[in-house]
C-alpha cells in the first residue's frame, strides 16, 4: 500500500511517450489503491493535477462516473491525450461515461458557451449518466449532478472532515456555515447531532441539502435551513442568545451576497468570520474551518483564530490541523483545515 505523503512524480510535458504517461497514470491509481477498493466509499479524486504529474488536470470519480477538470491556463498536454488517458481510466474502473469541464483562461468572455457546454448531458466519451445519482462516502449517500455546471454539489477534500463530524457531533447542536448541498449536515446528522442548522446564501443548494437528507432516509425534523449571509446571521443568532456546541466553517475565497448587498472575502473577512463563530460557541464548543484560498497557510489560519479566541477572553483548550485525504496529497497549499475547541 503507498504511504500517505508519497512524493511527487517528475511532471509530464507535451512531448510524453505513451509509456510514460502509462507510468504515471498507474502510479497515482496504485496511490488510491485503498480508496478505489472500499465499498462504501465510491466517489475520489483519481487525479490531483500536477501533484500526480499533469499540471492542469483534475479527473473525480463519482461512482461509475468520471469528471475530467481541465484548466487552460496550465494544462500541460493535449486534450487528445488526456482524453485516451481519461478513457483508458474509464475503461479499468468499469466506470460508464467520462464529462468535460473545461476552465478557460478568459471565463467572462466565453460564458454562454460555458454555459451550454457544463449542460450538455452528452457525455465526452461513454453513455449519458442521469442528472442526479447518489454515490457513498464512508457509508453516507450524497447526491451528485455531474452536469449541472462546474460544480458537482460534493467537495471530495472534506470527506475526512465530514467524518470528523460525524464522531464529533452527537447530542450537540451544530451550525453549518456555508452548508452548500449540505454534507456536513447530513453526516451531522448520522452522528446523532440534537440540532442542526444548514446556513447557505442560495436556496438551490438548501434544497439539495433536503435531498441529501432524504437520500439517508433521514427526516428534516430538527433541521433548520436559512438562507442568509453569514454576518447577517450572527447578527440574528446573537438578538435569539443562540449557542451552537459545534460550529463548521468552509467558506469561499469569494462570495457576493444580494441582500444585504455585500461581498465575501477570505482575505478580508477570515477575522471576523472566526470571532463570531467563536461567540456563539459554549464552553467546550469545536470550531472546525477550512478554506481553499491557497494564500492563507496553516499557520496563518491557526493564529487567526487563536487571535480572535484572545479578543473574546476565551483561551483555546486545543487546536489541531487537519491533513488533506490521501487522494489530495502532494499539494499542502490546496486547502488547510483545523479543529479548534473553545475552553
Amino acid at each position: 500500500m503507498p504511504t500517505a505523503n508519497r512524493s511527487r512524480p517528475a511532471a509530464v510535458g507535451s512531448g510524453v511517450d505513451p509509456a510514460q504517461l502509462a507510468a504515471v497514470w498507474r502510479r497515482a491509481h496504485e496511490a488510491r489503491a485503498r480508496l478505489l477498493a472500499d465499498p462504501n466509499t465510491t466517489a475520489c479524486r483519481l487525479w490531483h493535477g500536477d501533484a500526480d504529474g499533469i499540471d492542469g488536470l483534475v479527473i473525480e470519480k463519482l461512482g461509475d462516473v468520471l469528471i475530467a477538470q481541465l484548466h487552460e491556463q496550465r494544462l500541460a498536454l493535449e486534450e487528445s491525450v488526456i482524453r485516451g488517458l481519461c478513457v483508458r481510466a474509464a475503461e479499468e474502473l468499469g466506470a460508464r461515461a467520462v464529462y468535460r469541464k473545461v476552465f478557460p483562461r478568459e471565463r467572462s468572455q466565453a460564458r454562454e458557451r460555458l454555459a451550454r457546454a457544463l449542460t450538455d448531458p452528452t457525455p465526452w466519451w461513454g453513455r449519458a449518466a442521469e442528472p442526479e445519482f447518489p454515490v457513498l462516502e464512508n457509508g453516507m449517500r450524497l447526491l451528485v449532478r455531474p452536469y449541472d455546471g462546474y460544480s458537482t454539489g460534493l467537495f471530495l477534500e472534506q470527506r475526512d472532515n465530514r467524518q470528523r463530524v460525524r464522531t464529533l457531533a452527537r447530542g450537540r447542536r451544530v451550525l453549518n456555515a456555508f452548508a452548500y448541498t449540505c454534507g456536513f449536515t447530513v453526516a451531522a446528522t448520522l452522528g446523532g447531532a440534537a440540532e442542526v442548522v444548514s446556513l447557505d446564501l442560495s436556496k438551490r443548494f438548501l434544497e439539495w441539502g433536503r435531498r441529501n437528507l432524504a437520500a439517508n432516509g433521514l427526516a428534516a425534523a430538527g433541521h433548520t435551513f436559512i438562507c442568509d449571509e453569514i454576518f447577517a446571521y450572527y447578527r440574528r443568532a446573537r438578538r435569539q442568545e443562540r449557542r451552537f456546541d459545534l460550529i463548521i466553517l468552509d467558506p469561499p475565497t469569494f462570495a457576493r451576497a444580494k441582500r444585504p448587498r455585500r461581498a465575501f472575502s477570505i482575505a478580508r473577512d477570515l477575522e471576523a468570520l472566526t470571532t463570531g463563530a467563536l461567540e456563539l460557541l459554549d464552553s467546550g464548543g469545536d470550531l472546525l474551518i477550512s478554506t481553499n484560498h491557497r494564500g492563507t497557510t496553516p499557520a496563518h489560519l491557526e493564529r487567526t483564530v487563536s487571535a480572535a479566541a484572545s479578543s473574546l477572553g476565551r483561551p483555546l483548550a486545543s487546536v489541531e490541523r487537519l491533513p488533506l485525504p490521501e487522494d489530495f496529497r502532494g499539494d499542502p497549499d490546496y486547502a488547510k483545515a483545523m479543529l479548534a475547541r473553545v475552553g
